[in-house]
């Protein structure tokens, strides 16, 4: 463990009158304190042409102190041209860039995701003079979620077969396939995407259908016919009201139900619906 702390102003006080007086480096060290490579390599640093002044010396402490920081890594104007343009043409995730530089640089850290979010965010990669669309936050695929306060339901409730707790514990484990979890993206119309992703291999299906429990049943069917079925983890939306059919339609599958209000007990298919925001978006004017 390092006990090493920086000289203080009142020790720099002492040192500039015990040199005037004429002291010896080892005697100012013991009056101090501090170690004699300590007192010798202060006054060499902040002392000029054999004379030591103590504000003169914390001074140039603390301007060496600022200089000393680790250089920012999207200072570098060509890497940093390199991020936003796999932001902004490729739609890249900070995620993705960290990965793809690490594997093209033998594994080593290049510039990390929590670094280009900060950038991000602190608006240093955005395009100059260029509005809102030069903003590189804007392309981001996440780009967050307002707080909405939650409110009775007044849609009804539906007849649920099993709750997530009841699921077997190699779904949670993800050790087979089979395991899928379930949801729909709803676009600015009647229609919506059917989206199923497995939890082990994390296989994506999707389909059109409308947004009624009707069409959302001859969808799954669709989908999940001829595949390893073990599982099918929803939310309680009432799309997914004929649930029992399904179960009957594809020999016995059972349907575990996530608790109100827990997206999280389905990350696999809520990620994938994220990443599919990006090319199927709620409304056409939040297209790029």
């Amino acid at each position: 463990m390092c006990h090493y702390s920086h000289l203080s102003p009142q020790e720099r006080d002492c040192i500039a009158t015990l040199h005037a007086e004429g002291r010896s480096i080892g005697y100012i060290a013991g009056e101090t304190g501090r170690d004699r490579s300590t007192i010798c390599r202060e006054l060499k640093r902040n002392g000029r042409h054999g004379r030591y002044g103590a504000c003169a010396a914390q001074r140039r402490a603390e301007a060496r102190h600022r200089r000393c920081r680790p250089k920012r890594r999207l200072s570098d104007p060509a890497l940093a041209q390199k991020v936003r343009s796999l932001i902004m043409d490729r739609h890249w995730s900070p995620d993705e860039i960290d990965g793809r530089l690490r594997l093209e640089n033998g594994g080593r850290c290049v510039v990390s995701l929590s670094t280009i979010y900060r950038e991000v965010h602190a608006g240093t990669l955005d395009l100059p003079g260029a509005g809102p669309e030069g903003q590189v936050r804007r392309h981001l695929r996440r780009k967050g979620k307002r707080i909405r306060r939650k409110r009775p339901e007044t849609r009804g409730k539906i007849r649920i077969s099993h709750t997530v707790e009841e699921r077997p514990a190699e779904a949670d484990a993800r050790s087979r396939l089979g395991d899928w979890e379930d949801d729909t993206v709803v676009g600015p119309g009647s229609a919506c995407l059917l989206v199923l992703a497995d939890r082990a291999s994390r296989l994506l299906l999707a389909g059109r259908c409308r947004h009624d429990s009707a069409s959302v049943f001859r969808a799954e069917v669709a989908l999940l016919e001829g595949r390893p079925l073990e599982t099918v983890t929803p939310d309680r939306g009432k799309e997914f009201a004929g649930h029992a059919d399904v179960t009957k339609a594809l020999g016995g599958v059972q349907f575990y139900f996530c608790d109100p209000h827990h997206p999280w007990q389905k990350p696999t298919v809520e990620n994938t619906n994220g990443l599919l925001r990006e090319f199927f978006p709620k409304a056409p004017t939040s297209a790029r």
